[in-house]
């Protein structure tokens, strides 16, 4: 049983470094994914708040999390949901954001409102 464990873990070692697995790589509510990668943020919920989600160049990265967290994309693709007061800023790439609640975004966004709130120019208000 360990013993196929340990290949399970050594293949998605490799697939991983080919980029064709997807990786968790989250340290509690602190996620980075690094760069060419696919990562999950799954760590989080709509539950959890004040959570960091950090997607560098050329990755896609998913997640979802509750109020107060911070969200920076600069990777090929991002696609979240935040909760209430949380922060959005998109460098590069695709962003596809949904805010449950008041949120503030940055850069190329495509934003979608929820909780009573509208877009502004700022985010969700």
């Amino acid at each position: 049983m360990i013993q196929t464990q340990m290949v399970a873990a050594a293949c998605c070692a490799a697939i991983l470094a080919l980029g064709a697995c997807e990786a968790t790589v989250c340290a509690g509510g602190n996620c980075t994914c690094p760069s060419n990668q696919t990562c999950s943020f799954d760590t989080c919920t709509a539950a959890t708040s004040g959570c960091n989600f950090a997607c560098s160049s050329g990755a896609t990265c998913t997640g979802t999390c509750g109020p107060g967290c911070n969200v920076s994309c600069g990777g090929k693709s991002c696609t979240h949901s935040v909760g209430a007061g949380s922060n959005v800023a998109c460098t590069a790439g695709s962003c596809t954001i949904t805010c449950e609640g008041s949120c503030t975004v940055s850069g190329s966004v495509s934003l979608t409102c929820g909780g009573g709130t509208s877009k502004s120019v700022a985010g969700c208000q």
